[in-house]
């Protein structure tokens, strides 16, 4: 999926401080963007200019990376790939990644939603907050850290569908609401709840937009109801994670 650049603003505050550069003779190489939450490293980005590749610079900016990690305490990290992206899956499974979970990404339109079930009437959506993200990220198996550090960001909508009828918050799916427009990560316990949780994110974008793209985890049969519907694959990712390894060239 071709995403356009961010914002000068949101680069400015929510990446540029996370972000690392290769620089030679021909300009930037390579670079790269990571977040280290708690003992654990996440590689939000690592991009390796054309006119640099095959030279071995990944495996150097992944070893560069290791050890600005490993500076900060983490002993675990990871990364996305695209699952079709066969050099990168090779080098990341050399470092001692594996596939953990996997997301495809589908752009869809208003009309297509009609073709889920009916949005569940069991579920209300709710900003989230701060508090909640420890919750919902031992709700849908999140990085620890990560979501917490998304609601920190202005660029993220935390929106989350809640049982209103349990005595204490009951996470039914939540879905953080970017740029693009994009939806990811997105959650829901059923078809039905999903739609509920998309025809908020059309509703919040305003009648001006008809396509929305949306990352679903581990959930294969909501991606087969999207593509039934006709909703366009865009990206097939897998999530790699792995013990903090010694990445030397």
């Amino acid at each position: 999926m071709d995403d356009s650049p961010p914002p000068e603003p949101v680069w400015a505050a929510e990446i540029a401080q996370l972000s690392l550069f290769a620089e030679g003779p021909q300009g930037v190489g390579a670079y790269a963007v990571t977040m280290a939450l708690g003992d654990f490293g996440f590689v939000t980005q690592l991009v390796v200019a054309p006119f640099a590749r095959g030279q071995g610079l990944g495996r150097r900016m992944m070893s560069h990376l290791a050890n600005h990690l490993r500076a900060q305490g983490c002993t675990r990290w990871g990364l996305n790939v695209k699952r079709e992206n066969v050099p990168a899956l090779a080098l990341y499974s050399s470092l001692g990644m594996r596939p953990v979970r996997e997301a495809t990404t589908l752009r869809m339109t208003r009309a297509q939603l009609e073709a889920l079930p009916a949005a569940s009437p069991d579920g209300a959506v709710v900003p989230v907050t701060l508090e909640d993200c420890g919750a919902l990220t031992e709700a849908f198996g999140m990085l620890p850290g990560k979501l917490a550090g998304f609601a920190a960001s202005e660029s993220h909508r935390l929106l989350g569908l809640v049982d209103p009828q349990a005595p204490a918050r009951r996470w039914l799916g939540m879905m953080d609401l970017r740029s693009g427009p994009l939806v990811y990560p997105f959650f829901a316990v059923s078809p039905a709840h999903a739609r509920t949780l998309l025809e908020a994110a059309f509703g919040r974008l305003g009648a001006g937009v008809s396509t929305l793209n949306v990352s679903v985890t581990d959930d294969a049969p909501l991606v087969h109801l999207l593509r039934e519907a006709g909703a366009q694959t865009r990206l097939e990712t897998l999530e790699l994670r792995g013990p903090l390894v010694d990445a030397a060239p």
